[in-house]
């Protein structure tokens, strides 16, 4: 596979180890879609709707449980990869820097829901919503929206900060993230992603597939060294 892109991504490295195949390519634009009205239909109703449970409620539970101290908050976010969906989370925890009056934060990411949960609402952590909730949006169906933008990954991710109220959020959605900034070598390793990614964009996008440009008989004749008269007596010259 080939890979165009301006960033670097943790599976790039691939190619070194199994050679470029350039009829299929992989154009990597990031491209993100600012207003929240054009977001994929699919993905915004996973986070509202009786059938799959409220996002917000179930997976992006901000508070985190008095016992635990760790934590100051937390957000979840979506990863759609090669067809199919995978729910993560960024814990916060607080930082006091010396020389500013402002905390820094460090972010842990984790895939894992049963460590997810420990550290969320005693109410996530307790019953099994949490994990209903993942099992549908495991099962959901959103290959159109990998059809539609033309790419194997995209993410809605999410922010939170601190705010008077206790948490605050900022979602997007991403064509073609830079998935090591989601830490998803978490899910995949580099040589698995990249296998991933090449297979879904020949055998299901089928849009990196290199044209094959079609050449005129009379220009393949003479890129073999022959000319028109190679197959054909050339006329003779009448004398006078």
């Amino acid at each position: 596979m080939y890979i165009i892109s301006k960033q670097k991504d943790y599976y790039d490295g691939v190619v070194g180890t199994v050679g470029i195949d350039k009829t299929i390519v992989y154009e990597r634009v990031l491209q993100e879609i600012k207003n929240e009205k054009d977001y994929p239909q699919e993905i915004v109703e996973l986070e509202k709707g009786e059938e799959v449970g409220y996002w917000r409620m179930g997976l992006q539970r901000y508070h985190v449980k008095k016992e635990q101290k760790r934590f100051a908050g937390n957000c979840a976010f979506i990863v759609g990869f090669c067809g199919k969906l995978y729910v993560g989370w960024k814990f916060y925890r607080k930082i006091e820097r010396r020389f500013h009056y402002s905390p820094a934060w460090k972010v842990e990411f984790t895939y894992d829901a049963d460590y997810a949960a420990k550290y969320m609402e005693t109410q996530v952590g307790k019953n099994t919503f949490l994990h209903d909730q993942l099992k549908k949006i495991d099962n959901a169906n959103v290959l159109d929206v990998f059809r539609e933008y033309n790419t194997p990954a995209f993410a809605y991710d999410c922010e939170w900060s601190e705010d008077n109220y206790g948490g605050n959020y900022r979602h997007k959605f991403e064509i073609n993230p830079i998935l090591k900034d989601l830490q998803f070598y978490k899910v995949f390793d580099a040589f698995t992603a990249f296998q991933e990614i090449q297979m879904f964009i020949s055998g299901v996008l089928g849009t990196g597939e290199k044209e094959m440009v079609e050449i005129e008989d009379k220009y393949k004749i003479g890129q073999h060294g022959f000319d028109k008269w190679s197959f054909r007596r050339e006329p003779t010259k009448k004398k006078g």
